[in-house]
């Protein structure tokens, strides 16, 4: 009986430059690719994506309440999907519910009022504002 429901899920591994974030297996997950969201799940067909910034979305995981989710930010990286394993590579894993949404706002309103000149200055601070919206709007809808 347990061989049936590990084979039903997925591993996620969430890896950053300090530390693996999380190793668990889940039935699925949701992926902040950079151009929308893409969902995982058992039997998913083996591909690269790059991420863009936002949550990741574990969904029924190991351990946990069948119907709860996990929810980690993620600041871009590249995920790979194969043979039921979901491996993301990023910059940065916060857990959603760790988030000060006060200074998540203030970080996006310092980015949005910074002046950029030329055109690598105005990609990174697109770049940034972006970032800080999806940080603001994960760390909302956990409330």
């Amino acid at each position: 009986m347990a061989n049936q429901k590990q084979s039903d899920t997925v591993r996620c591994v969430i890896v950053t430059p300090e530390q693996t974030s999380l190793d668990t297996q889940a039935r699925s997950v949701m992926l902040p690719l950079f151009d929308g969201l893409r969902g995982v799940s058992h039997g998913h067909s083996p591909f690269i994506g790059r991420l863009g910034a936002g949550e990741v979305r574990i969904v029924g995981e190991q351990g946990g309440p069948a119907d709860a989710d996990r929810r980690l930010f993620v600041e871009g990286g590249f995920v790979e999907v194969a043979h039921d394993q979901v491996t993301v590579i990023t910059q940065r894993a916060l857990p959603v519910e760790k988030v000060d949404v006060a200074a998540a706002r203030a970080d996006l309103a310092k980015a949005s009022g910074e002046v950029a000149a030329g055109d690598e200055a105005i990609d990174a601070k697109l770049r940034a504002v972006q970032t800080a919206r999806a940080l603001v709007r994960a760390a909302e809808a956990r409330r």
